[in-house]
């Protein structure tokens, strides 16, 4: 195992544990989380109430009840694991269209609202229908929301080492789910950093503190501000769990899957963390509100930073043994079987810039 493949296989690792055991405690206050579970530390099951969404214009949304198992996962997992299939089937990095393409094949229609939410419905049917993949976003459901950000961890792994280009990749690729240029909505750049992050922990020399510097750099002025505010905060305090009460009030009343707020607490985690994988992952479940997005990002970048050598093996047992078997996924493939797939597209990406900067020297 080298370590461009452990980075790969923790980053793997520890954004799907953190999707699986946040999905618990998502929408719950930290108070809630407290109250109910104590101190969330493991993976555990839960069943789904299902429930009917009635939308101004178009179909109703059905969640359908079912059972989730400890170690199974959500939508937002349910599209890294559309974007990771996209980059193993192209085996490179990726455009929209490719992206689109894989919507369309893997997804099975009867299955939203179980895992994959009923909203992005919207944006299969679109596909379907011959709207340009560029275009979607512009009718997806949730502007604003992290929902764009919740598939691009495969794009920082693509692309290690290289955060402009992962920044750029994603910015194309976010399209399909959020559009930039209304006011208030800064998705597409927290995806952008986001994917720049990500590709930042897998240099050799990377910290804590340049993996948060490249997501911050791709800000513009008032969701950094935004992201900042929290990270001083994180600066300024022992204890993670005196976060949460700042956090509680600041965005009460608002949505709780806001990107700007999710990126910002994540940041936080990860930062008080250390960047240790298992440390994420427990501070952003407990953190309350949207805690399986924000568990996703701090828990992705500390495995990818520290490698599957630092993520917990009895986590990382239940999410492969329950994904074998998974009825309503998108894919059934092991975190370890799409670990080697975008090492091997990781390793496709190199040797491309290789021939390139080949040709160039014999330029010079």
């Amino acid at each position: 195992m080298n370590r461009l493949f452990s980075k790969i296989y923790g980053c793997e690792a520890a954004s799907t544990i953190a999707n699986s055991m946040g999905d618990v405690t998502e929408g719950s206050s930290y108070k809630q989380i407290e109250e109910r579970w104590g101190f969330v530390d493991r993976l555990l099951s839960q069943d789904k109430e299902g429930r009917t969404r009635y939308a101004e214009r178009g179909p109703a949304l059905v969640y359908h009840p079912h059972h989730r198992p400890a170690g199974m996962t959500e939508d937002g997992h349910e599209r890294h694991r559309l974007c990771a299939s996209a980059i193993i089937k192209k085996g490179g990095r990726i455009d929209i269209v490719d992206l689109a393409r894989t919507w369309v094949e893997d997804i099975d229609p009867s299955k939203f609202g179980y895992l994959l939410g009923p909203q992005d419905q919207v944006i299969y049917y679109s596909l379907k229908a011959g709207v340009p993949p560029w275009e979607v976003g512009r009718y997806a459901l949730w502007p604003s929301a992290i929902g764009t950000s919740k598939m691009i961890l495969p794009v920082g792994a693509v692309n290690a080492c290289n955060p402009e280009q992962a920044a750029r990749d994603a910015m194309e690729l976010a399209l399909i789910k959020d559009v930039r240029g209304v006011p208030g909505n800064y998705a597409v750049e927290v995806c952008a950093g986001m994917a720049a992050a990500a590709a930042e922990a897998f240099k050799p020399t990377a910290t804590v503190d340049s993996i948060i510097s490249t997501a911050l750099s791709y800000l513009s002025e008032t969701p950094l501000a935004e992201v900042k505010l929290g990270l001083d905060w994180a600066k300024n305090t022992d204890d993670w769990k005196s976060l949460r009460p700042l956090y509680d009030e600041k965005y009460k009343g608002r949505s709780p899957s806001n990107a700007v707020e999710v990126m910002s607490g994540a940041l936080a985690c990860f930062y008080m963390a250390k960047g240790q994988p298992r440390e994420a992952i427990l501070y952003a479940v407990n953190f309350g509100r949207d805690t399986d997005c924000k568990a996703y990002f701090a828990g992705g970048l500390a495995g990818t930073l520290c490698g599957i050598e630092a993520v917990p093996p009895e986590w990382l047992k239940v999410v492969e043994d329950e994904v074998v078997n998974d009825p309503y996924t998108v894919c059934t493939r092991t975190v370890k079987e799409t670990a080697e797939g975008l090492y091997r597209a990781s390793v496709n990406t190199l040797e491309k810039m290789k021939r390139t900067t080949g040709m160039i020297a014999q330029l010079i």
